[in-house]
Protein backbone atom coordinates (compact mmCIF):
# COMPACT_ATOMS: atom_id res chain seq x y z
CA UNK A 1 0.00 0.00 0.00
CA UNK A 2 0.57 3.53 -0.63
CA UNK A 3 2.00 6.31 1.87
CA UNK A 4 1.65 10.11 0.70
CA UNK A 5 2.60 13.29 2.04
CA UNK A 6 0.83 16.68 0.73
CA UNK A 7 2.76 19.62 1.54
CA UNK A 8 2.80 23.58 1.09
CA UNK A 9 2.44 26.99 2.94
CA UNK A 10 -1.27 27.57 1.51
CA UNK A 11 -3.65 25.08 3.03
CA UNK A 12 -6.07 25.45 -0.39
CA UNK A 13 -2.99 23.97 -2.29
CA UNK A 14 -2.65 21.19 -0.15
CA UNK A 15 -6.40 20.47 0.33
CA UNK A 16 -7.29 20.11 -3.39
CA UNK A 17 -4.02 17.89 -3.90
CA UNK A 18 -5.16 15.77 -0.93
CA UNK A 19 -8.42 15.36 -3.21
CA UNK A 20 -7.01 15.00 -5.67
CA UNK A 21 -4.90 11.49 -4.83
CA UNK A 22 -8.06 10.52 -2.30
CA UNK A 23 -9.94 10.20 -5.73
CA UNK A 24 -7.32 8.58 -7.83
CA UNK A 25 -6.77 6.04 -5.33
CA UNK A 26 -10.21 5.69 -4.50
CA UNK A 27 -10.68 5.31 -8.25
CA UNK A 28 -7.51 2.21 -8.92
CA UNK A 29 -9.24 0.12 -6.51
CA UNK A 30 -12.31 -0.68 -8.93
CA UNK A 31 -14.28 -1.44 -5.80
CA UNK A 32 -18.23 -1.64 -5.42
CA UNK A 33 -18.15 0.01 -2.12
CA UNK A 34 -19.14 3.49 -1.76
CA UNK A 35 -16.70 6.45 -1.32
CA UNK A 36 -17.60 6.37 2.65
CA UNK A 37 -16.80 2.61 3.34
CA UNK A 38 -13.69 2.50 1.84
CA UNK A 39 -11.94 6.39 2.78
CA UNK A 40 -11.81 7.87 6.08
CA UNK A 41 -10.61 11.43 7.03
CA UNK A 42 -9.60 12.80 10.05
CA UNK A 43 -8.17 16.30 11.51
CA UNK A 44 -5.22 16.51 13.27
CA UNK A 45 -5.35 20.54 13.22
CA UNK A 46 -7.87 20.91 15.10
CA UNK A 47 -8.01 23.67 17.80
CA UNK A 48 -7.34 21.88 21.12
CA UNK A 49 -4.61 18.74 22.10
CA UNK A 50 -7.58 16.20 23.02
CA UNK A 51 -8.97 17.02 19.84
CA UNK A 52 -5.73 16.58 17.70
CA UNK A 53 -4.35 13.27 19.61
CA UNK A 54 -8.21 11.71 19.34
CA UNK A 55 -8.15 12.40 15.55
CA UNK A 56 -4.85 10.72 15.41
CA UNK A 57 -5.24 7.86 17.43
CA UNK A 58 -8.46 6.81 15.51
CA UNK A 59 -6.84 7.30 12.08
CA UNK A 60 -4.21 4.78 12.93
CA UNK A 61 -6.73 2.63 14.87
CA UNK A 62 -8.53 2.79 11.25
CA UNK A 63 -5.25 2.62 9.60
CA UNK A 64 -4.39 -0.91 11.61
CA UNK A 65 -7.76 -2.63 10.69
CA UNK A 66 -9.01 -4.27 7.72
CA UNK A 67 -11.92 -3.18 6.05
CA UNK A 68 -14.79 -4.68 6.30
CA UNK A 69 -15.53 -3.57 3.03
CA UNK A 70 -13.38 -4.36 0.84
CA UNK A 71 -9.39 -5.26 0.47
CA UNK A 72 -8.33 -1.53 0.88
CA UNK A 73 -8.97 1.26 2.38
CA UNK A 74 -7.95 4.93 2.39
CA UNK A 75 -7.26 6.76 5.41
CA UNK A 76 -6.76 10.73 5.30
CA UNK A 77 -4.97 12.53 8.54
CA UNK A 78 -5.03 16.66 7.15
CA UNK A 79 -2.87 18.90 8.76
CA UNK A 80 -0.37 17.27 11.23
CA UNK A 81 2.06 20.13 11.20
CA UNK A 82 -0.46 21.27 13.94
CA UNK A 83 0.25 18.14 16.20
CA UNK A 84 2.83 18.51 18.82
CA UNK A 85 5.65 15.66 18.89
CA UNK A 86 3.63 13.65 21.65
CA UNK A 87 0.21 14.12 19.66
CA UNK A 88 2.20 12.03 16.82
CA UNK A 89 3.54 9.53 18.75
CA UNK A 90 0.83 6.59 17.84
CA UNK A 91 1.74 7.89 13.94
CA UNK A 92 5.35 7.44 14.40
CA UNK A 93 4.88 3.82 15.73
CA UNK A 94 2.28 3.30 12.96
CA UNK A 95 4.75 4.26 10.39
CA UNK A 96 7.27 1.44 11.40
CA UNK A 97 5.30 -1.31 10.10
CA UNK A 98 2.76 0.42 8.25
CA UNK A 99 -0.78 -1.88 7.14
CA UNK A 100 -0.49 -3.88 4.17
CA UNK A 101 -4.20 -3.01 3.38
CA UNK A 102 -4.26 0.87 4.13
CA UNK A 103 -3.58 3.58 1.75
CA UNK A 104 -2.41 6.43 3.95
CA UNK A 105 -2.60 10.16 2.83
CA UNK A 106 -1.45 13.06 5.47
CA UNK A 107 -1.01 16.59 4.77
CA UNK A 108 1.13 19.59 6.27
CA UNK A 109 0.70 22.77 5.86
CA UNK A 110 3.33 24.00 8.34
CA UNK A 111 7.24 22.60 9.21
CA UNK A 112 6.77 19.00 10.73
CA UNK A 113 8.63 18.12 13.91
CA UNK A 114 11.43 15.96 13.13
CA UNK A 115 10.66 12.53 14.29
CA UNK A 116 7.63 12.01 12.32
CA UNK A 117 9.49 13.38 9.26
CA UNK A 118 12.00 11.05 9.57
CA UNK A 119 9.62 8.00 10.49
CA UNK A 120 7.75 9.00 6.86
CA UNK A 121 11.26 9.20 5.33
CA UNK A 122 12.05 5.93 6.17
CA UNK A 123 8.30 4.16 5.59
CA UNK A 124 8.67 5.25 1.76
CA UNK A 125 6.33 8.28 1.77
CA UNK A 126 6.07 9.65 -1.66
CA UNK A 127 6.21 13.66 -0.94
CA UNK A 128 4.39 15.44 -3.39
CA UNK A 129 4.66 19.78 -3.22
CA UNK A 130 2.17 21.73 -4.20
CA UNK A 131 4.28 25.21 -3.24
CA UNK A 132 4.06 27.15 -6.91
CA UNK A 133 7.83 27.87 -8.13
CA UNK A 134 9.30 31.52 -8.39
CA UNK A 135 10.91 31.52 -11.61
CA UNK A 136 8.61 32.66 -13.99
CA UNK A 137 9.20 29.87 -16.56
CA UNK A 138 8.68 27.18 -14.11
CA UNK A 139 5.76 29.05 -13.07
CA UNK A 140 4.46 28.72 -16.04
CA UNK A 141 5.24 24.77 -16.95
CA UNK A 142 3.55 24.26 -13.43
CA UNK A 143 0.21 26.37 -14.73
CA UNK A 144 0.21 24.53 -18.11
CA UNK A 145 0.71 21.28 -15.75
CA UNK A 146 -2.14 22.10 -13.98
CA UNK A 147 -4.45 22.72 -17.07
CA UNK A 148 -3.02 19.66 -18.08
CA UNK A 149 -4.42 17.68 -15.63
CA UNK A 150 -7.88 18.73 -15.88
CA UNK A 151 -7.56 18.24 -19.90
CA UNK A 152 -7.94 22.07 -20.63
CA UNK A 153 -6.28 23.95 -23.13
CA UNK A 154 -5.60 27.66 -22.70
CA UNK A 155 -3.43 30.10 -25.35
CA UNK A 156 -0.37 31.58 -24.70
CA UNK A 157 -2.01 34.93 -24.06
CA UNK A 158 -4.56 33.55 -21.40
CA UNK A 159 -2.20 31.53 -19.57
CA UNK A 160 -0.10 34.81 -18.92
CA UNK A 161 -3.35 36.85 -18.25
CA UNK A 162 -4.20 34.26 -15.74
CA UNK A 163 -1.02 33.89 -14.16
CA UNK A 164 -0.15 37.79 -14.26
CA UNK A 165 -3.87 38.09 -12.50
CA UNK A 166 -3.70 35.43 -10.03
CA UNK A 167 -0.48 36.88 -8.60
CA UNK A 168 0.15 35.05 -5.40
CA UNK A 169 -3.13 33.68 -4.99
CA UNK A 170 -2.60 30.41 -6.61
CA UNK A 171 -4.59 28.55 -4.57
CA UNK A 172 -7.59 29.96 -6.71
CA UNK A 173 -6.55 28.20 -9.56
CA UNK A 174 -8.15 25.17 -9.26
CA UNK A 175 -11.78 26.80 -8.56
CA UNK A 176 -11.23 28.62 -12.19
CA UNK A 177 -10.35 25.55 -14.01
CA UNK A 178 -13.38 23.92 -12.41
CA UNK A 179 -15.44 26.77 -13.44
CA UNK A 180 -13.82 27.36 -16.96
CA UNK A 181 -14.36 23.33 -17.68
CA UNK A 182 -18.12 23.63 -16.71
CA UNK A 183 -18.83 26.70 -18.76
CA UNK A 184 -16.85 25.68 -21.88
CA UNK A 185 -15.84 22.29 -21.69
CA UNK A 186 -12.48 20.41 -22.51
CA UNK A 187 -12.95 20.84 -26.57
CA UNK A 188 -11.72 23.53 -27.18
CA UNK A 189 -8.46 25.85 -26.86
CA UNK A 190 -9.66 28.97 -24.46
CA UNK A 191 -8.23 32.46 -25.43
CA UNK A 192 -7.84 35.82 -23.20
CA UNK A 193 -11.67 36.63 -23.55
CA UNK A 194 -12.84 33.42 -22.65
CA UNK A 195 -11.14 33.25 -19.57
CA UNK A 196 -11.04 36.85 -18.78
CA UNK A 197 -14.75 37.44 -17.54
CA UNK A 198 -14.25 34.56 -14.72
CA UNK A 199 -11.42 35.86 -13.25
CA UNK A 200 -12.47 37.95 -10.71
CA UNK A 201 -10.41 40.25 -8.87
CA UNK A 202 -6.78 40.26 -9.08
CA UNK A 203 -4.77 38.40 -6.32
CA UNK A 204 -1.85 39.77 -4.20
CA UNK A 205 1.40 40.30 -5.35
CA UNK A 206 5.08 40.03 -3.68
CA UNK A 207 6.44 43.06 -2.29
CA UNK A 208 9.38 43.78 -5.18
CA UNK A 209 6.42 44.03 -8.01
CA UNK A 210 5.69 47.09 -5.88
CA UNK A 211 8.86 48.15 -5.28
CA UNK A 212 10.53 47.56 -9.17
CA UNK A 213 7.39 49.71 -10.19
CA UNK A 214 8.52 52.53 -8.05
CA UNK A 215 11.91 52.17 -9.21
CA UNK A 216 11.10 52.19 -12.98
CA UNK A 217 9.17 55.49 -12.43
CA UNK A 218 5.70 53.56 -13.51
CA UNK A 219 3.03 55.46 -11.28
CA UNK A 220 0.36 53.17 -12.31
CA UNK A 221 1.89 49.80 -12.14
CA UNK A 222 3.07 50.99 -8.50
CA UNK A 223 -0.54 52.02 -7.53
CA UNK A 224 -1.89 48.58 -8.78
CA UNK A 225 0.59 46.60 -7.33
CA UNK A 226 -0.46 48.52 -4.26
CA UNK A 227 -3.86 47.85 -4.14
CA UNK A 228 -3.47 44.39 -4.86
CA UNK A 229 -1.19 43.58 -1.76
CA UNK A 230 -3.57 45.96 0.26
CA UNK A 231 -7.03 44.86 -1.03
CA UNK A 232 -5.85 41.06 -0.55
CA UNK A 233 -5.44 41.13 3.41
CA UNK A 234 -1.58 39.63 2.90
CA UNK A 235 -0.40 42.77 3.55
CA UNK A 236 -1.05 45.51 6.49
CA UNK A 237 -0.46 49.03 5.41
CA UNK A 238 1.59 49.58 8.01
CA UNK A 239 3.80 46.24 6.81
CA UNK A 240 3.90 47.81 3.46
CA UNK A 241 5.85 51.30 4.87
CA UNK A 242 7.81 48.39 6.26
CA UNK A 243 8.57 47.01 2.83
CA UNK A 244 9.64 50.25 1.24
CA UNK A 245 11.77 51.83 4.07
CA UNK A 246 13.75 48.58 4.34
CA UNK A 247 14.08 48.99 0.44
CA UNK A 248 14.77 52.39 0.36
CA UNK A 249 17.10 52.19 3.35
CA UNK A 250 19.08 50.03 1.13
CA UNK A 251 19.58 52.26 -1.40
CA UNK A 252 21.02 55.11 0.44
CA UNK A 253 23.49 52.50 2.37
CA UNK A 254 25.10 52.90 -1.20
CA UNK A 255 25.75 56.39 -0.85
CA UNK A 256 29.15 57.20 -0.71
CA UNK A 257 31.36 53.63 -0.68
CA UNK A 258 32.98 52.99 -3.92
CA UNK A 259 30.73 50.16 -5.61
CA UNK A 260 32.55 47.85 -8.62
CA UNK A 261 30.07 44.66 -8.40
CA UNK A 262 27.39 42.72 -6.56
CA UNK A 263 29.54 41.45 -4.37
CA UNK A 264 30.07 45.24 -2.84
CA UNK A 265 26.78 45.74 -2.58
CA UNK A 266 25.60 42.87 -0.65
CA UNK A 267 28.38 43.16 1.88
CA UNK A 268 27.06 46.79 2.79
CA UNK A 269 23.20 45.80 2.46
CA UNK A 270 23.32 42.12 3.70
CA UNK A 271 21.96 38.87 1.83
CA UNK A 272 23.35 36.21 -0.26
CA UNK A 273 21.83 37.29 -3.65
CA UNK A 274 23.79 38.03 -6.47
CA UNK A 275 20.27 39.08 -8.51
CA UNK A 276 19.41 40.90 -5.49
CA UNK A 277 22.99 42.93 -5.38
CA UNK A 278 22.74 43.29 -9.36
CA UNK A 279 19.13 45.14 -9.15
CA UNK A 280 20.35 47.28 -6.10
CA UNK A 281 23.77 47.82 -8.05
CA UNK A 282 21.64 49.02 -11.23
CA UNK A 283 19.18 50.99 -9.27
CA UNK A 284 21.96 53.10 -7.22
CA UNK A 285 24.00 53.64 -10.32
CA UNK A 286 20.65 54.80 -12.62
CA UNK A 287 19.22 57.58 -9.60
CA UNK A 288 22.73 58.59 -9.31
CA UNK A 289 24.47 59.59 -5.73
CA UNK A 290 22.53 62.13 -3.81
Amino acid sequence: MTIHLITGSDPRLVSDKVTEITRGLIKSMNSLESRSTILETHDAGATSADLRENAIRQAVASAETMSLFGEERVVVIREISEATVGELSTLVKYLEHPSDSTHLVVSASGKLPKSISDALKRSGATVIATEPPQRRQELVTWFLEKFAESELSVDATALNDIIDWLGEDQARLPGLIDTLVSAYGTSKKLTKPDVSVFLGDAGSVKPWDLTDAIDAGDSPLALEMLTRMIRSGDFHPLQVMAILHTHYLKLMRLDGPELHSPADVLTLIGGKSEFQGKKYLTQYRRIGSS
